[in-house]
């Protein structure tokens, strides 16, 4: 529903405070996206995705090549730009998608599992570069998981289950809220 290939049955979505439904193109153009499955065209090189995506936001292409060579710099990926995605490892991928994410500079970052089928070195790289962009960039991140260890050091928690809210807040009060709750007792002792 955030990133638009859906639209509500019922209320109202706003993306930094543009309904999602009457301008959809300015709620998205503050919000960047790595999805659960990729999104990356296989056949076509890490610089060639990225550049597709930047002529999407309107970017003037020297600006681009600027950005796509820093944050593939700043990812360790400087060397990739010319490979075809199809021969990037899975965790390389990831990154690109991430790179992909970041270049016309969004507010929000909408991570919908984002580590799903990474080696837990790449989930942890990938996690410590996102809690990075947020505290030097200010930038909130929606990280949407069903891997618990990813919770740790978030601002809130939001714990969905069968489609319903089960908690809303703080870490801390969830672990004080838990004690009890036979859902939240599972989820608890997997922490």
């Amino acid at each position: 529903l955030l990133t638009g290939l859906f639209t509500p049955d019922q209320g109202r979505i706003e993306v930094l405070g543009h309904d999602m439904c009457r301008h959809p193109s300015r709620a998205l153009a503050g919000l960047g996206v790595v999805f659960q499955q990729s999104a990356l065209d296989l056949d076509l090189s890490v610089m060639a995705n990225l550049l597709f995506h930047t002529d999407l936001h309107g970017l003037p292409r020297a600006q681009a090549r600027e950005r796509i060579a820093a944050h593939l710099d700043a990812m360790g990926l400087g060397e990739q730009a010319r490979a075809v995605v199809r021969s990037l490892s899975g965790g390389t991928r990831r990154k690109v998608e991430l790179v992909r994410a970041l270049l016309h500079e969004p507010r929000v970052l909408l991570m919908d599992e984002a580590t799903v089928g990474l080696d837990p070195a790449s989930r942890q790289q990938l996690l410590d570069t996102v809690r990075t962009l947020c505290r030097t960039r200010g930038m909130g991140v929606l990280w949407a998981t069903h891997l618990i260890e990813e919770v740790h050091g978030a601002d809130r928690l939001m714990l969905l289950h069968q489609g319903t809210v089960r908690f809303e807040g703080s870490i801390p009060a969830f672990m004080a809220q838990a004690q009890g709750a036979d859902f939240q007792a599972e989820v608890l002792r997997q922490l």
